[in-house]
């Protein structure tokens, strides 16, 4: 049975239960990776599945149910389901449905420009990509993971106030690591190339990535306890914005969990801070023209040199607000709740490069790489204490490769010491969202090392 048939089905049957606020969710989504290792194909997947969910919402209490066949018993059921979770809630929470005719202005559906390539052609491209980070120096001696990975959903979201839309969304891209040796030292290093088109993605520009960030790491030592000016490079700032971005959900802030809560319109952090929502950043695989509650999604300031513009929220949020819900509702699949998070969370960039960073600051530390961030980091304190590493600084130049370090700090107050934001913004590795970050300059920050 096709979508919108079963759409009917289903939609009659919530009318004859005499409900009047539902929805329904389709996604679908195919997933390819390959992982090559020592030349072998260690792990592969190439797998679609997708389902619906019906929403019914009555007295500001919501119900869900899930199915992934699409059948007239199964209509029957999804809405008899919902209905019978919806009673089982005895607490009014604000729960709605959209209203508002869904329209989407300059969006283009994914072409699927990567599920078109051979699966074959993957995998050898993957091979290609851990042979040539093995030959660019005889100090590299493994390979531990090499992978080739694409996605692309699809999304049918229907109302019973009249919202329907569909679109596609995907890409695709290759990451992996390499570790060096110098005979004392094993270092390790990693790096990833996603988009869109499958023409942007260079295995020799990546290869050569990887593996200068490993061979960089050998000889380091630690250094000594203290404050010290530090540059922050996109791949650390994009880790550490993972807690802002739990600071700024409405829900967050509603339930006392943000240090946010009551400074719309105040300045939280450096007035050299700029930070957007874009949901059509150029090239990024996040891009969305709606949320999964039938928003649209648009461009927003969400700090302005410094100042807190908005919150982001759903539905339920801003009705509890008294506001307009800001297309920030999504799910990780069909068969998920709503959770709020940005589309692609971007800082906007400023005129100077890592190597103009680096003479301004002029003595001082690069970070590089934290790690720990699911246990060492508080997104409702804003604390955090992180393994860390990079290079120690001097007269404008990297010296030395650090390690054995820990980075501690408050995420507002190290905002809020923003001295300077790099030219070099790019693409930090996340998941739920995109990130596209700059090299932030610091004014200093606590650094624990060797006694």
């Amino acid at each position: 049975m096709k979508r919108k048939e079963f759409k009917e089905k289903v939609f009659k049957q919530a009318e004859k239960k005499g409900l009047k606020d539902y929805e329904l969710y389709f996604a679908t989504s195919r997933e390819f990776e390959v992982s090559i290792n020592n030349g072998m194909i260690q792990n592969y997947k190439d797998a679609e599945k997708g389902g619906v969910s019906f929403k019914a919402v009555k007295d500001a209490r919501a119900g869900y149910s899930y199915t992934e066949d699409f059948t007239g018993e199964e209509a029957k059921r999804l809405v008899k389901d919902a209905t019978e979770n919806l009673e089982l809630i005895s607490v009014a929470d604000s729960e709605d449905i959209y209203r508002v005719k869904t329209t989407f202005e300059n969006w283009k559906d994914y072409d699927e420009a990567f599920e078109e390539i051979a699966a074959s052609e993957k995998i050898e491209k993957t091979k290609q990509l851990e042979k040539m980070i093995l030959d660019k120096d005889k100090r590299i001696i493994n390979v531990p993971y090499c992978y080739s990975v694409n996605h692309k959903n699809e999304i049918f979201f229907a109302n019973s106030a009249g919202c329907e839309y569909t679109f596609k969304t995907g890409g695709g891209g290759m990451y992996g690591g390499a570790v060096a040796t110098n005979g004392k030292q094993n270092k390790s290093g990693l790096d990833f190339l996603f988009s869109t088109d499958p023409g942007k993605i260079d295995t020799e520009e990546l290869a050569e990535k990887i593996g200068q960030k490993a061979l960089r790491m050998l000889d380091s030592k630690s250094i000594k306890s203290g404050k010290y000016p530090t540059i922050l490079n996109h791949e650390v700032v994009g880790s550490l914005l993972g807690l802002f971005v739990q600071m700024i959900s409405a829900e967050n802030v509603q339930k006392g969990f943000s240090l946010l809560k009551g400074k719309l319109g105040k300045e939280i952090i450096s007035e050299k801070l700029s930070i957007l929502d874009d949901p059509a950043y150029p090239d990024s695989i996040h891009n969305v023209p709606a949320d999964a509650q039938g928003v649209a999604t648009a461009k927003k300031r969400i700090v302005q040199h410094g100042s807190l513009k908005t919150y982001l929220h759903s539905i339920k949020t801003a009705k509890k607000d008294g506001t307009d819900p800001t297309g920030n509702a999504f799910r990780g699949s069909y068969k998920g709740t709503e959770t709020i998070n940005p589309v692609n969370i971007v800082i906007k960039k400023g005129d100077l490069s890592m190597e103009d960073l680096m003479q301004k600051m002029s003595d001082g530390v690069l970070i590089t790489e934290v790690q720990g961030m699911h246990a060492g980091a508080n997104a409702v304190s804003g604390e955090f204490s992180l393994s860390a590493a990079g290079f120690r600084i001097e007269n404008g130049k990297r010296a030395y490769p650090i390690e054995q370090i820990t980075l501690n700090g408050n995420l507002l107050s190290m905002l809020g010491d923003v001295m300077e934001v790099g030219a070099d913004r790019q693409q930090a590795m996340t998941f739920s969202y995109g990130t596209f970050v700059p090299s932030l300059y610091i004014k200093e920050m606590d650094i624990a090392g060797s006694d």
